[in-house]
């Protein structure tokens, strides 16, 4: 579990992100990131989540940041080496490629996806590895467990809230 204390955080110089109520993300597990473009999604994963998670042993961390076509490049040298004829052309070719990799681990550590901008999330069914996504994206939604909503309240502030359960029929 990944708990956020309901704090008030200074992501940048001229822009704060109130997380109204204790938060906490839970494997498995699955997170919708929702808010308009500037609400601070991004920002909460790159200077919030991202620095968090990298220091834990206890788990695996597969990050899809939103230029996700330069990650393309790196992940192509990389299946090159470790799995030589592998094809990388696109994202849906990534996460094959991830999730295979990952299969080939022998713990049972969770894996906490992190997905900004995703446009075409895989998750495929039976891996041994409790899995929890956090994801956001303006035009791809799959099914989550739960709605993190950035609101913004003014030009250099947003808010964050878990929605209620009630909520999640309507992202």
């Amino acid at each position: 579990m990944i708990t956020f204390p309901h704090s008030r955080l200074q992501i940048w110089p001229h822009f704060c992100l109130n997380i109204i109520d204790e938060i906490n993300l839970l494997c498995p597990g699955s997170y919708y990131l929702k808010g308009s473009n500037g609400s601070g999604k991004s920002s909460f994963i790159n200077q919030v989540f991202l620095p968090i998670m990298r220091e834990r042993t206890d788990l695996h961390l597969i990050v899809l940041q939103q230029q996700m076509h330069l990650q393309l490049y790196a992940l192509r040298a990389w299946a090159a080496i470790y799995y030589p004829g592998r094809i990388v052309a696109n994202e849906t070719d990534v996460w094959e490629l991830l999730w295979d990799d990952l299969t080939a681990l022998k713990d049972d550590k969770p894996v906490f996806v992190v997905a900004d901008e995703a446009h075409n999330i895989r998750i495929p069914e039976g891996l041994t590895h409790p899995v929890c996504l956090i994801y956001s994206s303006h035009n791809y939604q799959i099914q989550a467990d739960n709605v993190l909503e950035f609101k913004p309240i003014s030009p250099d502030e947003s808010e964050l809230r878990l929605l209620a359960e009630d909520a999640l029929c309507a992202h």
